[in-house]
């Protein structure tokens, strides 16, 4: 199961976003490395909690530190129990596809158990500093990442340009109901594009086309929910995850250039290759 970033709990929890605990600190850190043809992905990392008292509860076997990971694309939402400090997991073998969420926690194991933290806030009474087993003590930012194969997918691939015969020359219209997205054309900018597609110029597509049509995708997945089982929407999350964009809120001028890497620099350096800059 996921813990959102904003949920409450009647006694006081080790989080950044609580801030209950003042200054004390349980941080998480992971690199990823992963061969995404073979499904082989594994994490190494640090998980480091500052607070003594949680740590005498661990090391007294009253509580446990350890590693939730969930990911929607393979079912999987599990909890890893790993010591603090230094931490390693394997998650090879297709466990996970799409985006992986993964936050450091802590868990009390005995019921009764007194939170007397001098860290604590005041705001807290005497009778809220009680946890039972299961009860969550800590936890750390949620970390995530992207698995598999779809953010190496090429961005031209889920693009299908179509003519058009009733659309106004000179524009273009977006078709996102099929599997790429379809960039529909009149026929005499429907020819210039085909043709502008075989040519050296071929980047200054990047700006003047795949630029507009990127940022209306973005828009579209912002609002309309009924796209997400197209393999163009799950190229799109996987390359936006990938590249740390917010689906929910994106600055779409922003995340478009990066989603085509600085496209009006490639706009530039066809220019110089004819010699017109």
């Amino acid at each position: 199961m996921r813990i959102k970033q904003s949920a409450s709990f009647p006694h006081p929890i080790l989080a950044e976003a609580t801030g209950d605990y003042g200054p004390n600190k349980f941080q998480l850190s992971l690199e990823v490395q992963e061969q995404a043809a073979a499904g082989d992905v594994h994490l190494t990392g640090k998980l480091l909690l500052d607070d003594g008292s949680i740590l005498k509860l661990i090391e007294a076997g009253q509580a446990v530190s350890g590693l939730m990971i969930y990911c929607q694309g393979t079912y999987l939402d599990a909890f890893e129990n790993r010591d603090l400090g230094d931490i390693e997991l394997d998650l090879s073998g297709g466990k996970v596809r799409g985006p992986v969420h993964v936050r450091g926690v802590v868990v009390a194991l005995q019921d009764g158990l007194k939170l007397d933290s001098a860290a604590i806030s005041d705001e807290f009474p005497d009778e809220s500093r009680f946890v039972d087993a299961g009860d969550l003590l800590a936890m750390t930012d949620e970390l995530s990442f992207e698995a598999g194969l779809e953010k190496l997918s090429p961005m031209e691939s889920i693009f299908r340009l179509k003519l058009h015969e009733e659309l106004t020359e000179g524009v273009f219209a977006l078709d996102l109901d099929d599997e790429a997205i379809g960039i529909l054309a009149a026929p005499s900018l429907h020819r210039f594009l085909s043709l502008l597609r075989e040519q050296a110029a071929r980047d200054a597509l990047l700006s003047s086309l795949y630029l507009p049509v990127v940022m209306s995708v973005l828009d579209a997945m912002h609002d309309e929910p009924d796209y997400v089982d197209k393999r163009w929407h799950s190229v799109m999350s996987a390359r936006c995850n990938a590249e740390g964009i917010d689906l929910a809120n994106p600055d779409l001028a922003s995340a478009a250039q990066r989603l085509l890497d600085s496209p009006l620099g490639s706009l530039q350096r066809v220019f110089e290759k004819l010699g017109g800059a």
